[in-house]
């Protein structure tokens, strides 16, 4: 019998369904409109494209409200919100609900798609019809990612507006023979890990950098279509440059994320997602060198098939990338891909492109032209060539090494990822990055076409006289040893100090065109600062408790990277006394406060640090770091374990038996781990507050418990004589897990009898925390800042000069 079901709101994902079908639709008949456009060259058809991706733009932005409204709402019959948001969840952190999942994330990719191709309707002028065709045929591709329908016994995309008894694996749960099931339901709740104001910024931008690669790739394609291959470079040159602002941007704030929220201990893990992004970011950087080149050779441009290549291959990787996080296949090796995903219709998303990339390139090969010059040694392009290369070789080996995986999946290969991932990556690029600080720090002299020595020489001199002093120095007062790496800070303070003479003894101080020098600098101090934070990173948490934290039998070096600290214990870390001074919970947060006192120049300098652990019954608890910012370096902490019993901040009380004592005036006793003294018996109990009658003869023992730490407290167990029988009363420190009975009292000898009592459930509370100070790493957000900044500018220049034209 069919459940007729009540409560459910089915109106919002009745209408987010009918945009489904209408985004999907309106793509299609706008990539057609603008097929024929182009083949036809009929100005009506154009009409008719670009109305059809409006009401597709209208469609796409009708999922998003419909989708927001549902999770906003807490509608939980709907599996998309069941699965990713809360009741309890705070609302800043509703927007990363929306862009957790497979199927809100694409809504984010077809959302940027589509304001990019409203603006590209504006500015294409006669290249509209082209680029927009492609446009339109990858939107029609992504919005079939989001139907969720069954065609020949095949599934095409996941609708986020599935109800959760339509979800093949919730379905026959009883709960749905409930026809009232939907207010008995509470959602899953966001991951842990992006429970963080940056994962409210990072995946927009992110998503905004993957779809401004599709413009490039539109352009390249509708060039090797029309057969104007030079003249494609002006018109994509803003929109490739301020996508390497926009996605390079995207990658940093991941960067950032994982520092300030992750607690594997830096910005930067090689972590196969992280990767996905990074290597479509350095092709697109050199696909734009490359476009440069060739724009300024005009007639005979001699890297065209390799711009080419770079640029399709740009949006190639991010398909790529997608199909990686989305597949499933790195779901053992990434902490952050998707657990499941549709790899049949994404290995078809890809291939559809890498087909009819290579199909237009080997279609127009011949006639695409080429230049039988050959570069002189001492100019520009020459050394941007290379540069733009070495970047592209770099990026092969970030993306071979990634996806192994991929690699085992396809050829029945058993390859393993590298153990230690991150000494891996950093011994392959280090040498490429050396390559490319050194590209930047010289390429800027060198003139087009041609340069000549003297002239070369005369403008870097300086620098190259000033760097290795300044390197020596550097390596001096930090004491470094390693060869590669003051290699490697030698090669950036060049292109500090080279593309910043450039900018004041070429460019004269003028800022307008100096954006290429800027970024320059900015990224070596990239460089600089990850060089100096992560490969002078100092732990500073080994262990002086005395405890051996390890677990039997381990042989880890668990004693040398983590620091085992009791409740108001004090202990030597680093150039600090550290101290756990209590935890505290705070929303869904466990805050553990660690005191630091440091001396430095006579001074005493306090502040504590509260690193904290994510409370989540439903996907687990995960720890968060925090840092203490100085200007010259940070010290960034987290707890790497805690009793997990004391977590949910429950108190539950057992108590036992523990020792009996019989004391005079003065007498001490052990009740471990604190010292117990008997400071006197009094008759000043408070009969009102003990509800004591007139009749009754009360006496009290005065106890100071002292904790070790210079702590202490008072305990007043009362002996009560009634009708000459004797009662008891307990008194008890709650925070210590003791209490104390007075059971007698012998006057004549001057003493009295205590019994002792230990709550069971009442353990010294401890952490064992990990603590690394990472030297000027705001050398490296500095260079972040500066490189995005020199990247806005040179794409305002390049915007001013085309609309000059």
């Amino acid at each position: 019998m069919e459940i007729e079901y009540i409560g459910e709101h089915l109106t919002p994902g009745i209408i987010g369904n009918a945009f489904v079908v209408f985004a999907f639709g309106f793509a299609l008949f706008s990539g057609i409109s603008y097929f024929l456009g182009e083949k036809h060259e009929d100005e009506s058809w154009k009409k008719m494209g670009r109305w059809f991706f409006r009401l597709h733009s209208i469609s796409i932005a009708g999922i998003a409200l419909s989708l927001f409204y549902i999770i906003f709402n807490h509608y939980f019959e709907y599996n998309y919100a069941y699965q990713h948001s809360s009741t309890d969840l705070p609302l800043r952190y509703m927007l990363s609900c929306f862009w957790e999942g497979q199927e809100g994330s694409f809504l984010l990719w077809l959302f940027w798609h589509a304001v990019i191709g409203n603006v590209l309707i504006r500015t294409a002028r006669n290249w509209e019809n082209s680029v927009m065709t492609v446009f339109a045929v990858v939107q029609v591709m992504l919005g079939s990612m989001l139907l969720g329908v069954y065609v020949l016994g095949i599934k095409i995309g996941s609708n986020p507006f599935l109800l959760l008894r339509e979800n093949v694996d919730m379905m026959n749960i009883p709960l749905f023979q409930n026809p009232n099931y939907s207010s008995m339901i509470e959602g899953t709740g966001l991951n842990p890990l992006l429970q963080n104001y940056w994962m409210t910024i990072h995946p927009p931008t992110l998503f905004l950098g993957f779809a401004s690669t599709l413009v490039p790739f539109s352009y390249a394609i509708a060039s090797l279509w029309k057969k104007s291959y030079i003249e494609w470079l002006n018109p994509v040159l803003p929109w490739t440059f301020g996508g390497i602002m926009v996605l390079g941007t995207g990658v940093l704030m991941g960067g950032a994320w994982a520092y300030e929220a992750l607690s594997f201990g830096g910005f930067w893990a090689w972590d196969p997602v992280e990767n996905a992004s990074l290597v479509p970011w350095l092709f697109l950087v050199a696909a734009g060198h490359l476009m440069l080149i060739n724009r300024n050779k005009n007639e005979k441009p001699t890297s065209l098939i390799t711009t080419y290549a770079l640029t399709l291959l740009t949006f190639i990787l991010i398909l790529y990338s997608t199909y990686l996080t989305r597949s499933g296949i790195l779901g053992k090796t990434s902490v952050h891909s998707f657990a499941d995903g549709m790899p049949g219709q994404l290995i078809l998303f890809l291939f559809l492109f890498i087909g009819l990339s290579v199909w237009m390139l080997f279609h127009r090969f011949r006639e695409i032209p080429k230049s039988k010059e050959e570069e002189a040694f001492l100019s520009r392009e020459f050394w941007m060539f290379i540069g733009s290369l070495v970047i592209v070789i770099a990026a092969f080996q970030i993306t071979f090494t990634t996806s192994i995986p991929v690699v085992n999946a396809i050829f029945g290969t058993s390859l393993a990822p590298p153990i230690n991932a991150i000494e891996h990556y950093n011994s392959w690029q280090i040498p490429f990055s050396i390559v490319v600080a050194l590209m930047m720090a010289l390429a800027q002299f060198l003139k087009y076409k041609k340069t000549t020595s003297e002239s070369f020489l005369k403008n870097i001199w300086l620098s190259i006289a000033l760097s290795p002093l300044v390197t020596v120095l550097i390596a001096i007062a930090l004491k470094m040893q390693n060869v590669i790496l003051i290699v490697l800070l030698f090669a950036s303070v060049l292109a500090v100090t080279s593309n910043t003479a450039f900018f004041f003894n070429v460019l004269k101080g003028k800022i307008k065109n100096a954006g290429a020098s800027i970024s320059h600098v900015g990224f070596a101090l990239i460089l600089l600062g990850a060089l100096l934070s992560a490969g002078l990173q100092q732990n500073i948490s080994v262990n002086t408790s005395g405890i051996d934290i390890r677990m039997k039998g381990e042989k880890s070096n668990a004693n040398l990277d983590n620091i085992l600290l009791y409740e108001k214990d004090t202990l030597p870390m680093g150039p600090y006394l550290v101290s756990y001074s209590g935890k505290q919970r705070s929303g869904v947060n466990m805050m553990y406060e660690v005191r630091y006192i440091e001396k430095s120049n006579g001074q005493v300098n306090e502040f504590s640090l509260y690193p904290r652990i994510q409370l989540n019954k439903m996907m687990g608890n995960v720890p968060e770091p925090d840092t203490k910012h100085f200007w010259n370096r940070d010290l960034f902490t987290y707890v790497s374990y805690v009793n997990q019993d004391d977590l949910t901040g429950e108190k539950k009380e057992d108590y036992q038996v523990l020792d009996t004592f019989i004391l005079s005036k003065g007498d001490t006793g052990i009740v471990a781990p604190y010292l117990m003294v008997l400071k006197g018996v009094s008759r000043d109990v408070d009969y009102e507050k003990h509800k004591l009658s007139e009749t009754d003869i009360a006496v009290k023992a005065i106890l100071e418990i002292d904790n070790m730490h210079g702590v202490k407290s008072t305990l007043e167990p009362i002996l009560v004589i009634r009708e000459n029988r004797l009662y008891h009363i307990k008194d008890q420190d709650e925070d210590l897990g003791i209490r104390f009975s007075l059971t007698s009292i012998d006057p004549e000898a001057g003493k009295l009898n205590l019994i002792y009592e230990k709550d069971k459930n009442k353990k010294e509370d401890f952490i064992i925390m990990k603590a690394v100070i990472f030297p000027f790493i705001n050398v490296l957000w500095i260079g972040c800042i500066i490189m995005i900044f020199g990247i806005v500018l040179a794409v305002y220049n390049r915007l001013s000069n085309q609309i000059k034209l």
